[in-house]
């Protein structure tokens, strides 16, 4: 038999070389997440899982694991990204856990060169249903993250880097409705719970944790930051100089995400007094931890002598009692002794212990990265304003004399809300200060309430966008909207400001008398912006998008008509006629067989019926004037309607039981359902 050999261009050996070659580098050379990162699991702990899409468990079984032709690749392309860009989100993974998903399906074989246009395409439907709308809309982005990487190193024989994410953002500011007012509830704090901060706060507490609680809080309500920021400061954040007009200004040294490095918050004035008292208090609170951090910087193969250390030589046998007054235990019975001392898997027994030994045992028990308290930003504990000693924030445990603590955030949050799970037992800081709510409820509240509060009351005070992002610590200012909770009526009271000769409410029209917030929202009420039409006003977001619908307002969900405005009830009179004229020409057209005028006739015949319905709202005596009127409805998609003519006949031809239909009938539902 001949000896035969399927033949390979210059272009794929190349590919093939590529490929081989970056895994290799990824895997060999790369030092990211440690020298010691086992390659080979498949489970990189406190980094990420590489399972299969649809796969949540983070012990996953060998068939919940990536393919094996796929695997090598995805550590690589993983460690390498997120050594150039490291994120805390690793939204890499939602993307290859898709792309694999999607080779498998398409090309019934997961290896990466077989990535192409259909591959992303099915990718991206894939993570649509796998993936809530914003992990969706970020697996795609990386979906041509990847593509474009893949093509630009040429690692595969495709050119993808042109394929763009067909994944919208979602819309994620509501402004009018129900939705809109249950979302401000649940990003905006309950102002009970900021209340008895404050109060416990005024008190003075004497107590670590309450002082630790009330103090992060403080500053997180004196400039929007994220939680992360603020328990990563340096013991030396304060910052004080004088403005252009000669007066000092206070502020602090954040190194914030997002894009900004080193930068100041500057604190607003009325916040100035209790924000300095909340960073002496962390000072005073962190000063035990950052003076064993420095000693152990200074003298790292030594004891540290605090105040109850047995003064005895380094090498000297410890009776168990020393033992245990080294290491901060409680050391008043022998059987105190042994507990603690076992607790620590240490032997318990007299002269089986140094102050040396023990010290090796200590420095093993010192948190990750030690001395860094956070690399990243360059803070060691020795400088950081929250660094604590282990046990020192504790209800009931012994404070540790030698050994140290990282507060992070999810610590700091576990003191603010009750832990169901703990059937009642948590003793968190509203259980312990006996603060309930207006009926009897529990009260919580969370850290990241306080910078979507600061952001909303910046939006209603006036600043710009740009001046809310930096202030922020955003680099985006697009990223602004997600924490801008003014409501419709705050925009239709800024839109009478902006011109008091034309009320929007009316003759009687009174912005307080329809305002159905909050206490909380109500108390930061200042300032917004509207937009206003020829039949009403308009609530769109054009920080998120330009207006869709254009010269259309009477068939968009973002318009909101006002009852009692007799000149505008006019306009909408005389738009009914005119578009019942138009529609009347449609049915001419499609008499005469014009192509197109039956879909004329749909957009016609949808505004007619729109109009109707709002002019009989608002004639209606029984709605006060002052009233305002928002037509539900979807706005038209000629993709709507295609698909919704499509799933019927679908339905028809093939039975509702088939799968185009069924296909069909999704892609109705996924646009809002109708035919726009």
């Amino acid at each position: 038999m001949a000896d035969i050999f399927h033949f390979k261009p210059k272009s794929v050996v190349d590919a093939e070389s590529n490929l081989a070659a970056f895994i290799s580098k990824c895997r060999n050379e790369l030092t990211v997440f440690g020298d010691s990162l086992d390659w080979e699991a498949a489970v990189w702990p406190k980094v990420g899982v590489f399972s299969k899409l649809g796969v949540t468990t983070r012990k996953p079984q060998q068939d919940q694991l990536m393919d094996n032709e796929f695997i090598d690749f995805a550590k690589a392309y993983f460690r390498y990204q997120q050594g150039h860009s490291p994120t805390g989100t690793k939204n890499e993974l939602k993307a290859l856990r898709a792309i694999e998903a999607a080779l498998l399906q398409v090309n019934q074989s997961a290896r990466i060169e077989g990535v192409s246009v259909v591959v992303l395409d099915e990718a991206a439907v894939l993570s649509r249903k796998h993936y809530s709308k914003t992990a969706a809309y970020h697996c795609g982005r990386e979906l041509a993250r990847l593509a474009k990487f893949l093509s630009e190193n040429h690692l595969i024989n495709a050119r993808l880097h042109d394929w763009r994410n067909p994944i919208q953002r979602p819309h994620d500011t509501v402004k009018t409705g129900k939705q809109a007012k249950d979302l401000r509830e649940k990003k905006l704090p309950d102002e009970a719970a900021l209340n008895a901060l404050a109060e416990i706060f005024a008190n003075n507490p004497d107590d670590g944790r309450d002082i630790f609680t009330t103090s992060v809080f403080v500053m997180l309500m004196s400039a929007p930051s994220r939680i992360s920021e603020v328990l990563a400061l340096p013991v030396d954040c304060e910052v004080v100089e004088k403005d252009r007009n000669g007066i000092e200004r206070y502020g602090w040294r954040f190194y914030a995400g997002k894009g900004f490095e080193g930068d100041i918050k500057w604190i607003p004035t009325a916040m100035v007094s209790v924000a300095k008292t909340a960073v002496e208090r962390a000072r005073r609170l962190s000063a035990d931890a950052r003076k064993v951090a420095r000693w152990i910087e200074k003298h790292p193969g030594y004891f540290y002598r605090h105040d109850n250390c047995p003064d005895v030589a380094d090498d000297e046998p410890l009776t168990m009692k020393q033992a245990c007054q080294a290491l901060g235990f409680a050391s008043n019975t022998v059987q105190a002794c042994r507990t603690s001392l076992n607790n620590r898997k240490l032997e318990t027994a007299d002269g089986v212990h140094t102050l040396n030994s023990l010290w090796q045992h200590v420095m093993n028990r010192m948190p990750e990265g030690f001395p860094w308290f956070d690399k990243d930003k360059g803070i060691k504990f020795s400088e950081a304003l929250f660094a604590m000693c282990s046990n020192q924030l504790h209800k009931t445990r012994t404070r540790s004399p030698v050994e140290l603590h990282r507060p992070d955030g999810t610590f700091f949050n576990n003191d603010l809300s009750p832990r169901e799970s703990l059937k009642g037992n948590h003793d968190y800081i509203f259980a312990r200060h006996g603060y309930l709510g207006q009926h009897g409820e529990k009260l919580k509240i969370t850290s990241h309430q306080a910078r979507h509060l600061l952001n909303t009351i910046s939006q209603r005070g006036g600043l710009s966008n740009l001046e809310i992002a930096k202030w922020s610590g955003r680099a985006d200012v697009k990223q602004n909207r997600t924490y801008n909770h003014m409501s419709e009526y705050e925009l239709v009271s800024m839109a009478e400001k902006l011109d008091t000769s034309k009320p929007m409410f009316g003759p009687v029209g009174d912005v307080k008398k329809h305002l159905p917030v909050t206490s909380q929202e109500f108390n930061t009420l200042e300032h917004a912006a509207a937009h206003v039409t020829e039949y009403g006003y308009c609530v769109h977001d054009y920080t998120m998008s330009p207006c869709e619908k254009f010269r259309d307002c009477i068939n968009c969900t973002e318009q909101v008509c006002v009852k009692g405005e007799d000149e505008k009830l006019k306009r909408l009179r005389k738009r009914l006629i005119r578009t019942q004229n138009l529609l009347a020409k449609a049915e001419g057209s499609i008499a005469d067989g014009d192509k197109g005028s039956d879909r004329w006739y749909t957009s016609q015949e949808k505004t007619i019926a729109r109009l109707k319905e709002l002019i009989a709202i608002l004639e209606n005596p029984a709605i006060e004037d002052g009233a305002q009127v928002k037509l539900k409805g979807n706005d038209f998609s000629q993709l709507r309607r295609v698909s919704e003519k499509k799933s019927l006949n679908a339905s028809k031809e093939l039975g509702s039981g088939s799968d185009e239909a069924k296909m069909l009938d999704d892609l109705t539902s996924l646009l809002g359902g109708g035919f726009g």
